[in-house]
């Protein structure tokens, strides 16, 4: 009985490890991002009018606006919505993510066109980590 309580203890230590590391690597951060915004949804009606049009333009256009959004709700910016952005900032900080990655979403999700999460992690973790040596004066 000890030995399983050890192994059950010492697995769910590894587990633990192995997460919270896995949510600070690049393909953490974009991990994360996704699953914050699938957990916590849309916050306007981009979302109602990306079901009613069959145009494949028009909703890779609402696609990229949904992900702009939610990166913007993410960095609390002037203008989005509390509830949503409390929401993914609560979802993203569990999964590992600081402050100042979580400030660099927006910036980083926007130029990071053609398509989104190319290299979304790589850009937030240099971004922030250039705008935390900025900010050190």
């Amino acid at each position: 009985m000890k030995r399983f309580a050890v192994a059950l203890i010492t697995t769910s230590m590894l587990v633990s490890a192995a997460s919270v590391g896995f949510a600070l690597s690049t393909t953490g951060i974009e991990e994360a991002f996704v699953d914050a915004v699938g957990t916590c949804g849309p916050s306007s009606n981009v979302a109602g009018s990306l079901g009613k049009s069959d145009d494949p333009a028009v909703k890779i256009a609402l696609r990229n606006a949904l992900i702009i959004e939610a990166a913007d709700d993410a960095a609390a910016v002037a203008g989005s919505s509390k509830a949503h952005s409390d929401c993914i900032r609560k979802d993203l900080t569990t999964r590992g993510m600081s402050s100042d990655e979580m400030n660099a979403l927006p910036y980083c999700v926007k130029n990071d066109w053609p398509s989104p999460f190319t290299s979304l992690g790589v850009c937030v973790k240099n971004h922030s980590q250039l705008e935390g040596l900025l900010n050190k004066k």
